[in-house]
């Protein structure tokens, strides 16, 4: 399903982890205590709405192997079911969905995991948000992204390297080009098999995670998205 696009945002986390890009280890002192056991009450909730074991989290590759699961199963209505926990989600975090309780150091203080998984966990619920606002979108192109995943995952991989390499070659300080140009590649591989109308949301939603990863130190210098 279209959901398998979670690797890519794994991938993006965890290379944002690994290019350490200065973000504090510390928690933010805008989640206060109260906020932060707030924010882990909805979290466990949706967590638990999986067959999660909020007590014992898995690592990010586990979470979205459930989800991928879920789409396999029930194909479109797969995205509905995903979606709908999302929502409440969202609907039970209210503000504090986009605040500092919900950044990776909160999520490692929330459930003692690592720094890559937290990442990753941290970055999945923008991108996930974002590709639950285009529900029908992804529907419709849902056996394409499919196809993409599964067949041309050299094509996908290649891009994931080459910003790989990229950063580690960075001596200005500039880490966004190299995500520009990860942007860029890989939204060329979707287009490719599955027609130009995929590129803005290829593009949405590998910016939508770099762009949190980021604390948008990126966002002017991204590749705008159509």
């Amino acid at each position: 399903s279209m959901l398998r696009a979670a690797t890519l945002l794994a991938a993006i986390a965890a290379l944002a982890a690994a290019a350490g890009n200065g973000t504090s280890s510390k928690l933010d002192s805008n989640c206060s205590p109260a906020y932060l056991a707030q924010t882990k009450s909805c979290l466990d909730s949706y967590f638990s709405g999986y067959g999660l074991n909020p007590a014992k989290m898995p690592p990010y590759n586990d979470y979205v192997n459930v989800i991928i699961d879920l789409t396999t199963h029930f194909g479109a209505n797969g995205v509905d079911i995903f979606c709908s926990l999302e929502v409440n989600v969202e609907n039970c975090l209210g503000y504090l969905f986009n605040s500092p309780c919900m950044t990776a150091s909160a999520f490692q203080e929330m459930y003692g995991m690592s720094k890559t998984d937290a990442y990753e966990y941290a970055t999945d619920f923008p991108v996930r948000a974002y590709m639950c606002n285009n529900k029908q979108f992804a529907k419709d192109n849902n056996a394409c992204f499919d196809d993409v995943v599964t067949k041309h995952m050299d094509e996908r991989r290649s891009c994931t390297t080459a910003v790989e390499e990229a950063l580690k070659k960075v001596t200005d300080g500039d880490y966004c080009k190299p995500w520009g140009d990860f942007v860029t590649c890989n939204d060329d591989v979707y287009v490719k098999y599955c027609g130009q109308q995929v590129k803005g949301y290829i593009c949405n939603v590998l910016e939508v995670g770099i762009n949190f990863d980021s604390m948008n130190a990126c966002k002017s210098s991204l590749p705008k998205c159509g």
